[in-house]
């Protein structure tokens, strides 16, 4: 089993999670307790740097698709930054290029929120 850590931190309105290494099913639920801990804290302007991400499952992907909804329905959003060109096919090839801001930088994707 590849290994997957997650970190976050949150400046003011704004949550940077940063995935490291391989997000699949078998570490998903990592992920999602990340997601849920923001949620429930009321930080619903969520940044995910994938410069360490190295590949992500389904099981990665439906987690950040579904709690787009409610995330959205707060006032909040997702946007994703630093995306290594694997990755990104990986999201383009199932549609989450046409749904989410992919950003060069995480601090293109702060100022994002500001606007």
């Amino acid at each position: 089993m590849k290994s997957f850590y997650i970190r976050s931190k949150v400046q003011e309105d704004t949550a940077v999670l940063y995935p490291k290494g391989h997000l699949d099913a078998h570490n998903v639920d990592r992920f999602e307790k990340e997601m849920l801990k923001l949620i429930a804290s009321k930080v619903v302007n969520i940044i995910i740097n994938c410069k360490e991400l190295n590949y992500i499952s389904s099981a990665g992907m439906g987690i950040i698709m579904g709690y787009l909804d409610e995330i959205r329905e707060k006032g909040g959003d997702i946007k994703l930054c630093c995306v290594d060109e694997r990755v990104y096919e990986i999201f383009d090839l199932v549609g989450f290029t046409e749904i989410y801001d992919f950003l060069d930088s995480e601090e293109t994707a702060v100022a994002k929120f500001k606007v």
